[in-house]
């Protein structure tokens, strides 16, 4: 169940529009703790996201409010299905090719609002990337609009990783790129997914170097570290990252994803799905395995 904050940093509608969207079209009936504060749960939240992504597009408020009743959205089962990942990727290389930032983020608003976000993270937005990274490399899409799209991207997902609700934690997970890798949208995914599960989290980012790293577990007493390896080329900065954690003592217990993981050792390799990756390391972490 989220606040009427979090439900805001979710949807990345005020919670002043959130109300009088209650209030005026009946869209959803949040909960009420005992002291009258509202809860909505992942459906309202879903559907809440639906509506916003159709006002961004244009369409007049109550138009879109009596459209996503009528599709079925306020329908708590409504997922993403993953044979339209073609359809939704194609808006969204064209979106980014024209930058056209209004359309560009409808189609972002609208593919996060049809699904859990683990769904989305794994079915339409790791095969969009692909798409994105294709367009790029055949001259669809020039290095300036790539920037753009991610962007775009990370602030989404960013509304959904601040919006998880969870501690502060003794001895956070760490999870970060090494020196020199930027392509982080997927480790981005990962963190948030291991965030939603109520885990302790500090996103270390992008092209973090070895000694960084280092600073980082110790001042933060961590125990756990995770390195995102997206190509060869960076094997041997993820490498020194290893190397450098796995001399600290207490032990840190060191973890890889990504595509190029298996181009390092000294680290436990996680599963290609990021929600996969996030359940993994999250049920070892219950365990006390790490």
């Amino acid at each position: 169940m989220y606040t009427v904050k979090q439900a805001a940093a979710l949807t990345g509608v005020s919670e002043a529009t959130l109300r009088v969207w209650e209030r005026r079209y009946r869209l959803v009936t949040p909960a009420r703790t005992a002291s009258g504060y509202r809860l909505y749960d992942d459906a309202q939240v879903h559907l809440l996201r639906e509506m916003a992504a159709l006002v961004a597009a244009g369409v007049p408020a109550s138009r879109a409010a009596s459209a996503v009743v009528v599709s079925g959205l306020s329908d708590a089962s409504s997922s993403l299905d993953p044979s339209n990942a073609g359809e939704a990727g194609d808006d969204l290389v064209g979106a980014t090719a024209g930058l056209d930032l209004l359309r560009l983020d409808a189609v972002i608003a609208h593919a996060f609002a049809r699904a859990p976000f683990e769904q989305v993270a794994d079915d339409w937005l790791l095969p969009q990337l692909v798409r994105l990274g294709d367009a790029w490399q055949c001259g669809e899409l020039t290095i300036a609009q790539e920037h753009v799209v991610s962007a775009a991207l990370m602030r989404a997902i960013g509304r959904v990783y601040e919006a998880a609700p969870t501690q502060a934690p003794a001895a956070p997970v760490l999870v970060g790129l090494p020196a020199g890798a930027r392509h982080e949208l997927a480790l981005f995914c990962f963190a948030t997914c291991l965030r939603r599960l109520g885990v302790g989290v500090v996103y270390l980012g992008s092209d973090t170097p070895a000694d960084a790293w280092g600073a980082a577990v110790v001042s933060l007493r961590a125990r756990v570290a995770v390195i995102g390896v997206t190509s060869p080329g960076e094997a041997g900065p993820a490498q020194e990252v290893i190397d450098r954690l796995a001399s600290i003592h207490p032990p840190v217990s060191i973890w890889t994803g990504g595509s190029a993981r298996g181009s390092v050792s000294g680290a436990t390799a996680l599963p290609d799905r990021v929600s996969d990756a996030a359940g993994v390391l999250s049920r070892s972490l219950l365990a006390g395995r790490v």
